[in-house]
This record gives structure tokens, C-alpha cells and sequence, in this order.
């Protein structure tokens, strides 16, 4: 297994060393530039997907403090029920 591994990375490192030596000449590569008509304009509404990261992110907080808050109930029951078997142990 191991060797086929080894033989698939060398195959894997080979191919992408030949591909990077086709490239050619700088120069070569520039004149295949194509220039782009008309203004490029960022279409992603930035606004919305900050609102929605820091929605997100309170939700996140939110939900750790719900969660903090009913292992606290859960702890201060269990301890009130032990104070209890123990005095009761006590007094028999």
C-alpha cells in the first residue's frame, strides 16, 4: 500500500513539475492577455453578509449562555438533593 502511495505521489509531483515548465516565456504568457470590456463591479452585497456574521455569531453566544445557565440549574438541583440525602443520612 505504501508503495503504491509513493509511486502515486512521484507520478503526482512529476506531472505538476512538467506543467510548470511548459509555461514558457513571461512574455509569451503576457501576449495571450485579453483585455475585459466594460467595468467589473463586486456583485456580493457585503452589508447583508456582515449583518448575517455577527447574527450568527450572537445566536452562537446566545445559545452558549442558555446552555451555561440550564447546566447551572441542573448542577444547583443536584447539589440541593445531595445537601439533602446527606443531612438525612445524618439524622437516621
Amino acid at each position: 500500500m505504501t508503495k503504491k502511495l509513493l509511486v502515486l505521489a512521484f507520478l503526482l509531483l512529476s506531472w505538476s513539475a512538467s506543467a510548470q515548465e511548459e509555461s514558457g516565456d513571461p512574455e509569451e504568457r503576457a501576449s495571450a492577455f485579453r483585455a475585459v470590456s466594460g467595468p467589473q463591479v463586486e456583485q456580493v452585497p457585503g452589508g447583508a453578509l456582515l449583518v448575517g456574521a455577527y447574527g450568527v455569531a450572537w445566536l452562537a453566544i446566545l445559545g452558549f449562555f442558555v446552555h451555561v445557565g440550564r447546566l447551572n440549574a441542573r448542577t444547583a438541583t443536584d447539589l440541593a438533593r445531595l445537601e439533602r440525602a446527606v443531612g438525612e443520612k445524618r439524622e437516621s
